[in-house]
Formats: C-alpha cells, structure tokens, sequence
C-alpha cells in the first residue's frame, strides 16, 4: 500500500505575480467570504492593491514560507525512511493539491494542515481544495485538524521563548484573528484561548516568570469587527515595558510572522517607548518539530 502525507498550508509570494494570485484565489475563497461581494474584493485586491502590498514583501525577500515547508518536506522524508512519501500543497498559491498528486498514485493520504487550532478559515479550507480532488477517488484519506494541545509541539514553543526570555519581560501570544461574525460559529477563539493557558502553566513549570502573559490578535482587515485585543492596543498598555512576541497561530515563518510582527509592529512599539522587544521564531523545520510531525504521522497511517 503506497502512503503519502499532504502538508498543507496557505502559501506565500515570492513575487508580485504570486502575490497577486495569491489574493485573487484568497478572496474568492467561500471560507474567507461566503457572499457574492468576494467576485469584487477578490478583483480589487489582486488588480489594485498587489503593488503596494509587494513593497512590505520586499523588507523581507519574500515570504519564505515555500523553502521552509519544502526543507520540513525534506526532513520527514528521511524520518520516514519510506514508509510513506511527504509532499506539501498550498491552498492559494502553487503547488496546490492537484498539481502535486495529478500524477502519483496512492492508497492512503494523510492530509496534514499546519495550523495548531481548528479554524473553518485555515483547516477547513485547505481540506475543501483537498476533497474537490479527492472526491470519488479510490484513496483512503485520514485527516489531522488540531494538534495545539500536544505535549512534544508544545515543548518547541516553550523552547523558542525561552530563547527571548527575560526576567520581568511581558509574554504576548499573538494569533491571527478573524471577524467575529465567522469567529462567532467557530472553534478557533476557544482553542487560541486553551492553547495559552496551556502554556503559560508550561512556562509557569519551567520556572520562567514573566510580568505578564497576554492573548492579542493581528492581521485585522477593513473596517469590521474582529477578535479582541488587537497586538496594538495591547502593546500601548504594557508600554514601556520589554516585550516579548510569540505567533501562536502560525508553525511556518510567512509574511504575517516576518513583516508584520518583525518590522510593523516593531516600529509602533518604538512609537510606544518599548525599547526591548523580541519575535519569536516559528518551528519551520527545526529538529523537534519534524520529530513531532513524524511521530504524528506513524500513529495516524
């Protein structure tokens, strides 16, 4: 029987023309918006505002969220030692799930999002741009939709932030949010909140003592309601004080990791007088998280 795990993830540009594919295939997303007004942002986002939005990728080169996902590919590869073949997919850039398995055969396909909480935004869309290959085909599929409350995957974060630690810092978990009417029908917030109580009792047994320990949100977009606090109004509170910044949402280094909470909200934490502030990286491909990944994937297929 012939086995592959699918990582899927949302994808990232490296240029202008996959940024805009990007947002096209993004806004036109149900998930994202489930009305007919998604035909015009999609259009308007990708036409008008890919320019502009390149000029923050350019601070950073690019998302690198494609060399990380592929140098993970690469690690569970050889963990696997070919009992199943690891292949990744993006949701709304290339290589999507039909270009990477158009032409392989398998039996068995675990499809793997590389999100730690279940969102209908995140984890349910990668899975429908999964089933519209899928669907009728003789392949057994499994799927993995949550893994935030697992004891090895929690371990990596807990060492990332100790590698930014400092006595008397502020800790701010911040995720991406989602309006609240979608947040409202949706597991995501609640899990985001368990996630952090999880680890602060982690880091409270590791004996590191932080001033504080925070939830905020970021990525807010248009004038709409969204998740609440947002990682500005959080950072003017704490101010001046040091900070540091962990993106509990994400496992894979991206645009919203890189510029946003390493250049953006750096800058307005200057504004705000904290002079001590500290972003946390992502897992990406590091050693224990491919362990994690592996030993997840043994006990699923």
């Amino acid at each position: 029987m012939k086995k592959a795990v699918i990582l899927l993830n949302m994808g990232g540009a490296r240029d202008q023309n996959e940024l805009r594919e990007f947002l096209k295939n993004m806004f036109l997303d149900r998930r994202i918006i489930n009305s007919p007004a998604r035909f015009f942002v999609s259009f308007f986002m990708s036409r008008f505002r890919t320019p502009k939005v390149w000029k923050n990728y350019e601070l950073i080169g690019g998302s690198k969220i494609l060399e990380h996902t592929q140098n993970l590919t690469n690690r569970l590869n050889t963990l696997s030692n070919g009992a199943y073949d690891t292949l990744f997919a993006m949701r709304y850039t290339k290589p999507n799930v039909t270009q990477i398995l158009e032409n392989r055969h398998y039996d068995e396909i675990l499809l793997f999002p590389m999100y730690p909480h279940f969102s209908s935004t995140t984890t349910l869309s990668s899975f429908d741009d999964a089933n519209a290959f899928l669907k009728g085909k003789n392949i057994k599929v499994k799927r993995i939709e949550r893994f935030f409350e697992d004891e090895l995957f929690n371990q990596t974060i807990i060492d990332s932030i100790k590698k930014h630690y400092c006595e008397g810092a502020h800790l701010i978990f911040s995720a991406h949010s989602l309006p609240l009417s979608i947040a409202k029908n949706d597991p995501y917030p609640e899990e985001i909140k368990k996630h952090t109580e999880i680890l602060s009792q982690m880091l409270t047994g590791e004996g590191l003592k932080f001033k504080g320990i925070h939830l905020a949100y970021q990525s807010k977009l248009g004038p709409i309601k969204w998740l609440e606090p947002s990682l500005g109004e959080t950072l003017s509170r704490i101010s001046p004080e040091p900070v540091i910044i962990y993106p509990i949402s994400f496992t894979i280094d991206n645009s919203e990791t890189d510029f946003e909470l390493d250049i953006f909200y750096r800058d307005i934490a200057k504004e705000f007088g904290i002079t001590s502030y500290s972003v946390c990286k992502a897992q990406n491909d590091n050693d224990k998280f491919a362990e994690f990944l592996s030993g997840k994937i043994k006990g699923s297929f």
